[in-house]
């Protein structure tokens, strides 16, 4: 796979430490657990390998991305849009038009993205074929279990008989990773210290009144004049 174009594309120089090490430790199918703070580029770490993984001559689904929010899912879109390759992605998620989405996967994209609800739905509909999926990412899986989805993502998972490789990412540590998830033999890549440099934040509130919200931030930007805010 050729880096360089996607870069440009990205407008950035090259990878960051954490996404080369993703893109390095994943190589050979290796499941990888990837915990790093939000912001840190979690999701070129991997998309880079998600890409590097997606064959030209094969027609379905190749690649499934499942998300706690709508909002995530939109950003992974976009992102992967960004890189500007050949591959069509498509995304599921609750509240969006059914009717639009089970268009979206008669063509079958090559990356799917969704909430685990509305892509269960699409399965239990048989709205896709999953038997060509062989790269499943579990983005922010900490939160995913969180808001409840377990069961939605072990009906998922179960039904994807031929995944080679997975990807669990999370913004904390985990103590227990539940057995559906299906991680083998996994690499663990923790750049979570990354985390601990908290900057040095003072929190100051102001007291007013609705009617004079508009002056008090008036008064209070001239108070602070140039300092950061």
């Amino acid at each position: 796979m050729e880096l360089q174009p996607i870069y440009e594309k990205l407008q950035i120089q090259e990878m960051n430490q954490m996404q080369k090490s993703t893109f390095q430790a994943s190589e050979n199918e290796q499941d990888i657990i990837l915990l790093s703070p939000t912001g840190s580029g979690k999701t070129l770490a991997f998309l880079f390998p998600v890409l590097r993984n997606l064959q030209k001559d094969i027609s379905g689904i190749q690649a499934i991305i499942l998300v706690p929010a709508r909002e995530l899912a939109l950003q992974i879109e976009q992102v992967f849009k960004n890189m500007g390759t050949d591959f069509k992605v498509t995304i599921c998620y609750g509240g969006h038009d059914k009717k639009i989405e089970i268009n979206n996967l008669t063509q079958a994209p090559a990356v799917l993205i969704g909430t685990p609800g509305r892509v269960a739905y699409h399965l239990k509909n048989n709205n896709f074929e999953p038997k060509t999926i062989k790269t499943l990412v579990l983005d922010e899986f900490d939160k995913a279990l969180e808001l409840g989805f377990e069961e939605d993502m072990s009906y998922i998972i179960n039904s994807l008989k031929n995944i080679s490789q997975r990807f669990l990412t999370s913004a904390t540590a985990m103590d227990n990773i539940p057995k559906f998830v299906g991680l083998d033999n996994e690499k663990t890549i923790n750049f979570l210290k990354l985390g601990e440099a908290k900057p040095n934040i003072q929190l100051k509130k102001v007291m007013t009144i609705p009617e004079e919200k508009l002056e008090t931030l008036f008064k209070l930007i001239c108070k602070i004049g140039n300092k950061r805010t």
